[in-house]
């Protein structure tokens, strides 16, 4: 009998080890540039940038900023500190700002022969300056997430991911307080009617800023369930597992990094108890964790 409830047991403990370990789906990296990428798309869409062409191509430079702000926080990550990923975020922002305005220029001199040159000149110009508004935000994501990503840990991933959501909600929020701000409602004289602007682009925006939230939730989720999961392990109550100091029998540089530390979670199947964390025989080593609670 005690050996039928020691494995089952063992069983109801391996049960929880999948989840709470299982490697995030996104890097820490692609986390933050997902956030930057969909947080650009939303303030270009919204029209926060110079309107020259009076928000036609709002469209246009909202699709063109998604992969533009995703590919300035990516690289910039790379970078050998958080300050120097800082400014890699703005130099790369105001570079591609003025890209940007390439394809808006032919859009707008495409029956204009001659004016090509001049439109990208004059967007240029303007581009840089509206990427190094755009820079700032960004670069304050990448200085941010800049450790997370060099952690390298489970709880790191997550933590970026929650970063992520809360720059995103707060750059939703302020496309969708421009967007309201710059297209307000027009008074059509020929008719005498109120004309309103489309509700879409502040639809886009809101979404976005939800989009923020879920992601904070379902991040903050994550680490809630692993530390409770581990905090179990450490209290003796997952009876197949238990915590002590990796040694030279472990090999750490492939196991799940939960968090930083030399603590390793190791598994200890012994189906003749109930109490297998009790037993001094050592396990196979599962995932590691920080040395203290």
């Amino acid at each position: 009998m005690a050996r039928t409830v020691g494995l089952l047991s063992t069983l109801s403990s391996l049960r929880s080890l999948p989840s709470a370990i299982a490697t995030p789906r996104l890097s820490a990296r692609a986390w933050l540039a997902l956030a930057a990428g969909l947080g650009c798309g939303v303030c270009g869409y919204a029209g926060l940038y110079p309107r020259f062409d009076e928000g036609a191509l709002r469209v246009i430079l909202g699709v063109t900023s998604v992969p533009f702000g995703a590919a300035v926080v990516a690289a910039s990550l790379s970078a050998r500190s958080a300050s120097r990923a800082f400014g890699m975020a703005l130099l790369c922002a105001a570079l591609l700002g003025a890209a940007s305005t390439v394809i808006p220029a032919g859009i707008l001199t495409f029956n204009e022969s001659g004016a090509f040159f001049f439109a990208c000149l004059m967007g240029g110009f303007f581009g840089a300056f509206t990427g190094l508004f755009y820079g700032l935000p960004l670069a304050i994501l990448a200085a941010v997430g800049w450790a997370h990503v060099r952690a390298a840990t489970h709880d790191a991933t997550d933590r970026a991911a929650r970063a992520g959501g809360v720059w995103l909600a707060v750059v939703a929020l302020v496309g969708l307080v421009g967007t309201r701000l710059l297209d307000p409602p027009a008074l059509d004289y020929a008719t005498q009617t109120t004309m309103y602007p489309s509700m879409i682009p502040s639809l886009v925006a809101l979404s976005a800023a939800l989009a923020g939230v879920v992601l904070i939730a379902h991040a903050s989720s994550r680490m809630k369930r692993r530390r409770a999961w581990i905090d179990r392990v450490r209290a003796g109550l997952e009876p197949a597992f238990r915590t002590r100091v990796a040694d030279w029998r472990d090999r750490v540089e492939v196991l799940p990094r939960l968090s930083e530390g030399e603590t390793v979670i190791e598994l200890v199947i012994d189906d003749s108890s109930g109490a297998a964390y009790r037993v001094a025989a050592t396990g196979t080593a599962v995932a590691v964790v920080s040395d203290s609670r």
